[in-house]
């Protein structure tokens, strides 16, 4: 069994060797014996000095300028008063100490002669080592009284230094630091001066050696693990998913980048998983119905929700289609309408359309951007079904006569169903046109039929297009009226040049019809006839004209809608 050696069992042994050194370097330069007389005679003037310096000083502030590190008048005010303190009791220095840790304090306030050494002064926060092994300063804060005994506590340029402590308490009676009197003792030897600089010298060498130690262990084993993990996290998250992080040694951030690397890989698997449902779902939900109900996918989609927007609506047919169903076997009748699917949505969809139904023997396709892609792509459709009907003469394929409605205006699309099962939906009085339009276009010998409302839609219809006006649709629901017009582009050569030939005394027809004047239309479409005698369109409007010219009260109640729905 292979035993791992963590970054806490690491730092718990560096901090337990580093407190050795510290206690071991501090307790070298300790004095062990003072002259008695001197020790009692300065003992009791340090108490008297403490006691006073302590009573100068407010615990709760002594706690703020712990905490803030931040002078005030006050601050300036107490530090003056100590300094006369100091004078007046001949010490060598009083200061006030807050311990942060069990290894550090930090000074809040200190005394000193005009001729001491920078280094010596300790600042406001300037931190200090605090060994435990020194008990005056515990002693003082758990008894909250004034040390009776000195403890020796250090080597100065006035020799050993022996110091009393008394607490600093606040207005709650709790110890929140203390004071620190230290008086030197005369009767040291000037070598021990010598003595004390070289061991503070070997004292701060062998500190900063480990320290430096201690930043290069921390730095391999912690910090450029963590670095590089978090390297790939921040790559993950930018959309790298599967990104593996190096795996070094058998430490915690060992086990956690593996850790992160099978999440990481997990996670790139699950992704995969659901970009491949979501392009199923998007076989049965287009991806822009998402958009229009404002859903970033379909998990956000509920029973209900609904948007109101402008579309184009495109319907498509097989013409005679339940006819074919009942003459072809169903294996044959399958692969005959996949393929008319396979050879007509494409050329939708890459105008930016959207097939949002597939029904029996058609399609109905939406748009958000254009009008004049879905004519287009009408057209297209048109004319290569046209191509396939004359190079497949006696096949299935010469059967492949395709209607088109197109129009355009606001639809109503939303969810509907039940909690166990839903589906996309689209009602609007635009898709009934578009579904009507396609519905009788073969009774006009028409291929496209568009309303005036889409017509609009596309810039330079009238001169871009073959077109003609075909007469006026009636909206039972919403008793209104629209214009539809033929756009016979995808027609077979015949029938394209016959409808140039006989537009205007077709259109001409069409408008006398609309302001009733049945005879004069009649003159106009039997001079189309007799033209092109498979103007089916111009053979309804005669026979209406032929109802209605020689009747007044006919012609009175007369219909001049050409459709109605």
């Amino acid at each position: 069994m292979k035993l791992k050696f963590g970054l806490r069992t690491r730092f718990l042994v560096l901090f337990v060797i580093f407190s050795i050194l510290i206690s071991w370097a501090a307790g070298y330069i300790t004095q062990k014996k003072f002259e008695e007389t001197i020790w009692n005679q300065y003992k009791r003037n340090a108490i008297e000095t403490a006691n006073l310096a302590v009573a100068m000083i407010d615990g709760d502030k002594f706690e703020q300028y712990a905490l803030t590190l931040k002078k005030d008048e006050d601050y300036e005010q107490i530090q003056e008063n100590l300094n006369q303190i100091r004078r007046m009791g001949n010490v060598a220095y009083i200061y006030a100490l807050k311990v942060i840790s069990d290894f550090e304090t930090i000074y809040v306030f200190d005394t000193w002669e005009e001729n001491t050494p920078k280094e010596e002064i300790g600042q406001l926060g300037g931190r200090e080592a605090y060994d435990k092994t020194y008990t005056g300063i515990a002693k003082a804060m758990e008894s909250k009284k004034t040390n009776e005994e000195f403890e020796v506590t250090a080597i100065t340029r006035f020799g050993y230094n022996a110091t009393i402590y008394a607490p600093v308490l606040n207005s709650k009676e709790e110890a929140v630091g203390v004071i620190g009197v230290d008086v030197a003792m005369n009767d040291i030897k000037s070598t021990a001066a010598a003595a004390v600089k070289n061991m503070l010298s070997v004292m701060i060498s062998i500190i900063i050696f480990f320290l430096l130690f201690l930043l290069i262990v921390i730095q391999n084993s912690f910090i450029k693990p963590i670095r590089l993990l978090k390297s790939c996290v921040e790559e993950m998250a930018a959309g790298n998913l599967g990104v593996q992080a190096p795996v070094w040694g058998r430490t915690e951030i060992a086990e956690i980048s593996r850790i992160f690397n099978e999440m990481s890989y997990n996670i790139s698997i699950h992704m995969k998983e659901m970009e491949a449902l979501n392009k199923g779902y998007h076989k049965f939900v287009p991806e822009q119905i998402f958009h229009i109900l404002q859903k970033p996918d379909i998990t956000r989609i509920h029973l209900g929700d609904y948007q109101e927007t402008r579309l184009t609506v495109l319907s498509m047919q097989v013409r005679d289609f339940e006819a074919i169903t009942k003459a072809m076997e169903t294996r044959k009748l399958f692969a005959f309408i996949n393929q008319i699917y396979h050879e007509a949505v494409p050329c939708i969809q890459n105008r930016d359309g959207v097939i949002g139904e597939y029904y029996k023997g058609g399609f109905l396709a939406f748009c958000q951007k254009s009008c004049q892609e879905m004519l287009d792509g009408a057209i297209v459709i048109c004319q290569h079904f046209y191509t396939v009907r004359k190079q497949m003469e006696g096949n299935d394929s010469e059967k492949c006569h395709l209607n088109f409605g197109i129009s355009h205006g606001m639809v109503m699309l939303g969810i509907v169903g039940d909690k166990e099962r839903i589906a996309a939906s689209m009602l609007s009085e635009q898709i009934e046109a578009a579904e009507h339009l396609k519905s009788v276009a073969w009774k006009y010998r028409s291929e496209i039929l568009i309303t005036g409302a889409a017509a609009k839609e596309i810039p330079d219809f009238f001169t871009q297009y073959s077109n003609r006006f075909m007469g006026m649709i009636h909206f039972r629901t919403s008793g209104q009226t629209e214009k539809i017009y033929d756009v016979f582009d995808g027609n077979s050569m015949e029938d394209r040049e016959h409808k140039e030939i006989t537009k205007d005394k077709f259109e001409e027809g069409v408008k006398k019809f609309l302001k009733k004047e049945f005879y004069e239309a009649r003159l106009c479409f039997i001079e189309v006839l007799k033209l092109y005698r498979q103007d089916y369109a111009a053979r309804e409007y005669l026979y209406r004209c032929n109802c209605y010219y020689q009747d007044s009260k006919a012609a009175q109640e007369a219909d001049i809608y050409i459709e109605k729905f």
